[in-house]
């Protein structure tokens, strides 16, 4: 009788064993199917592609040059590189005596070059060609600032008769460049906005936020002076300072609204 029972006992367990395990794959077979319809319905809406206008503003400021740079060169020749050193150097001090009476600060003359080299005889068939003797030069860079800009001529007159031999280009410059570039900045920056918003209200829209901008400055001045020594050292030499323009352009990408 015992074991009527526990195979009757066995025959429902294993029963309900099918029915709970067909029941339990049901309803995981019915989730993994909603998987797809969930994630789907979770994914974000296509954002909308944003409309923008890509506009360049300029800015100028023109403004007097406070303050130029010249260079002056003196050179020599002499049978041995120490006289040649000597003879250059004595002109170049004679330049810089007439620097300080002309009111020129040490601060602002710099030793930009010294050079001395062999000079060789190339018109003899011999190898390697001979030295007859040896060159040497020494150059100053020199900053006139303010009033001393009217003495730049006079100073290339007298440096003449000092020994100078070549004289660079005159650098103009304005001593507030940087602050005079950010003002160029700024305008250029209100023009391109200007420009946006004539273009934005023609089209129906309105200016946003900035997407992008980049932006580049540049600056120019009277054409530049050379001057060479062979020339009159009596005659003046006529230095106008005309204007200095520096210009700012700005690229830049609005959203458009």
């Amino acid at each position: 009788m015992g074991v009527f029972f526990n195979t009757l006992f066995d025959l429902a367990y294993q029963s309900f064993s099918k029915v709970t395990a067909m029941q339990t794959l049901s309803r995981a077979i019915g989730v993994l199917m909603m998987i797809p319809v969930l994630a789907f319905s979770q994914q974000p809406e296509a954002k909308e592609k944003m409309r923008t206008v890509n506009v360049r503003g300029e800015g100028m400021i023109a403004v007097s040059p406070d303050q130029v740079r010249l260079s002056v060169q003196v050179n020599t020749q002499a049978q041995t590189a120490s006289a040649a050193m000597r003879s250059a150097s004595g002109k170049t001090q004679e330049i810089l005596s007439l620097l300080k009476s002309m009111g020129v600060e040490e601060k602002n003359i710099q030793t930009s070059r010294v050079n001395v080299s062999p000079t060789y005889d190339y018109s003899k068939q011999i190898q390697p060609p001979p030295i007859v003797g040896y060159h040497a030069s020494n150059e100053l860079s020199i900053l006139f600032k303010a009033k001393l800009m009217e003495k730049v001529g006079e100073f290339m007159d007298k440096a003449v008769t000092a020994g100078a031999t070549n004289f660079g280009a005159l650098q103009y410059e304005a001593s507030r460049h940087r602050e005079l570039e950010r003002e160029a900045l700024t305008k250029a920056a209100a023009d391109a906005r200007a420009r946006a918003e004539v273009l934005a209200k023609e089209l129906g829209a309105t200016v946003g936020q900035v997407h992008t901008i980049s932006e580049s400055v540049s600056s120019g001045g009277p054409a530049p002076i050379m001057r060479t020594m062979a020339m009159d050292a009596s005659a003046a030499a006529p230095v106008m300072s005309g204007e200095l323009t520096i210009r700012a352009d700005v690229n830049v990408v609005f959203e458009l609204k």
